[in-house]
């Protein structure tokens, strides 16, 4: 009668020797291990010291405490595991019932009880807690997946930025010294366009595993970017170490990696690299933010990068050069918003059937002199120099001027919104401002946030979207799965869509961890009636397999490349 995980999961609470032998007995018979209390007071400890539900056959009237005091202290102290109790009594009237009912019971036997009837009522007990036990498992088993898409990167399965930020405060908080470095693989974007993306992903996973061989136990390597991996090395259990003693083991350790990594890598008959590494030490009285030391560390890499690759930079306080680089960036970023030499690009969004349903904004630069400036390199300047705010309000204006122009279309059109603008006490009220001075349908613009935004004042972000959404907006969560991925978000949040981040399309349908990973968050976006949007789809076999999984909507090169927008537009439209 019973399945394997549910033989164990009834409990008689009887003092009555007969009445006992009798329900042991028949229970034996139908394939259940019963645990046997005779004393109300210890039922009452056992029952509430379980942690998955069971059946409970409880005697009315128990030596210690009766069933019903038993009732209502489980209900009142452990009302988190909802155990079925069956009162068992030769109490028979109506009111005894509707008594034990509302004291908490879940069903009524009267002694001396039929063994169908027992049956029948432990077979209702069996499905609910099954059912409960089941659904405590799908909420384990996806909080588990949440904290590994949150921690860990899904190509090389080491660990994610977010994870190497936590142990940098972690460090920082301990006092002790440690050092840092960052490894990145120089020209590696040569390489994906050579061999492809999957070979690119081969090469991550061997690099990965090189870099942890080059390292004892106790130090943390991380993927922390595309082609960047971070090293932290805790360096001694004091506060007080020579920053000069830290250099030098840096220098030691770098030099290691660049001879291992000088070896030909078993990939297409062998393919070599150099890396370019940045480095700082970590020490209490340098600073006491993680970010600070992963900004040192990274001005250094930058530099080696600068330099031509292939070698070691730690950082010092002579690093100028690197300041005066980003800092012509951000004076030509200044000159380049002026002077309208930024533009807005679309990339289409198309349903199963390659129907157009919207397009992401993204916006260029075509330097005069230059020539198109890639967003890799602005976006963090104008990040870090606060200029992404009067990008992000022009990137707003110029696809309310798109939507405004194409008024008698039904298309939306998905806008990447900045931590930073996010954060402004006005944004609300500028991006309602935005749209009403354009006349424009506010539900056509979806919102675009990332999941690191969320990590901050959560009562302001839950503030500021309600209010945007009671407007009419809608938001979306771009690259979701690699920031912070915590379930409880979606739940308290007004999101209407979800974009899985690329990492994740990469190798589908081939990589079953990516499609295991993909199906899941289908799953859950169904459940939580999320619509969603696959970014990065580049094969057939992607789009099929995404098909297949569920509701999708695609954006990618296999559909459509970033264009201007009213190119993009009238090809879509024109269809």
């Amino acid at each position: 009668m019973p399945d394997k995980h549910l033989v164990d999961k009834i409990v008689i609470a009887e003092d009555d020797p007969i009445t006992l032998l009798l329900l042991r007995s028949t229970l034996e018979k139908w394939g259940f291990v019963p645990e046997n209390i005779e004393d109300g007071k210890r039922a009452l400890e056992i029952l509430k010291a379980a942690e998955d539900p069971k059946i409970v056959l409880l005697d009315w009237l128990m030596p210690g405490r009766d069933g019903i005091d038993i009732v209502k202290a489980l209900r009142k102290e452990r009302g988190d595991i909802p155990h079925y109790i069956i009162m068992l009594t030769s109490k028979n009237e109506k009111k005894d019932i509707i008594s034990a009912l509302e004291a908490g019971a879940d069903d009524f036997l009267s002694k001396p009880f039929d063994t169908d009837e027992l049956k029948a009522r432990i077979k209702v007990g069996l499905r609910l807690i099954g059912l409960h036990i089941q659904l405590r498992k799908a909420i384990k088993s996806a909080n588990r997946l949440a904290d590994f898409i949150a921690h860990y990167d899904q190509t090389t399965g080491l660990p994610n930025r977010l994870y190497f930020t936590e142990k940098i405060e972690q460090q920082v908080a301990s006092e002790n010294s440690a050092a840092l470095m960052l490894v990145n693989i120089d020209r590696f974007k040569v390489i994906n366009q050579a061999k492809g993306l999957d070979l690119g992903d081969l090469l991550l996973n061997y690099f990965g595993a090189r870099l942890q061989e080059c390292f004892e136990e106790e130090a943390v390597v991380a993927r922390i970017a595309a082609d960047e991996f971070g090293i932290l090395i805790p360096y001694g259990e004091n506060s007080d170490t020579p920053v000069d003693d830290i250099i030098k083991f840096l220098y030691a350790k770098a030099q290691r990696i660049h001879t291992r990594m000088d070896e030909q890598f078993p990939i297409d008959e062998g393919i070599t690299i150099t890396v370019s590494i940045g480095a700082a030490p970590i020490t209490y009285e340098i600073a006491r933010e993680p970010e600070e030391f992963l900004r040192r560390a990274d001005t250094a890499l930058r530099k080696a990068k600068a330099l031509g690759g292939n070698q070691t930079v730690i950082h010092d306080w002579k690093m100028e050069e690197e300041v005066r680089q980003r800092y012509q960036i951000e004076r030509d970023l200044v000159e380049a918003i002026s002077q309208e030499q930024m533009q807005l690009f679309l990339q289409a969004q198309v349903d199963s059937q390659g129907m157009f349903h919207g397009a992401e904004a993204l916006i260029r630069w075509i330097h005069p002199e230059k020539g198109m400036i890639s967003p890799g390199l602005f976006i963090p300047v104008a990040e870090e120099s606060g200029l992404i705010l009067r990008i992000g309000r022009w990137v707003l204006q110029e696809a309310c001027n798109i939507l405004k122009k194409y008024s008698g279309e039904k298309f939306s059109i998905s806008v990447n919104i900045s931590p930073k603008q996010f954060a402004r006490a006005d944004f609300v009220d500028e991006v309602i401002s935005i749209v009403m001075d354009m006349a424009v349908p506010s539900e056509r613009l979806i919102l675009e946030v990332t999941e690191g935004l969320l990590i901050n004042d959560m009562d302001d972000v839950v503030e500021k979207m309600t209010r945007l959404s009671k407007a009419g907006f809608r938001f979306s969560i771009d690259d979701f799965g690699t920031g912070y991925s915590s379930l409880a978000y979606l739940k308290k949040l007004p999101i209407s869509e979800i974009k899985i981040d690329r990492t994740f399309i990469k190798g589908l349908p081939e990589d079953e961890n990516n499609a295991a990973i993909v199906r899941a968050i289908f799953l859950m976006a169904q459940a939580l009636g999320l619509k969603v949007v696959a970014e990065g789809v580049e094969t057939e076999a992607q789009a099929r397999f995404l098909n297949e999984s569920g509701s999708v909507i695609h954006q990618g090169f296999l559909f459509s490349k970033p264009g201007p927008a009213e190119d993009t537009l009238e090809y879509w439209l024109n269809r």
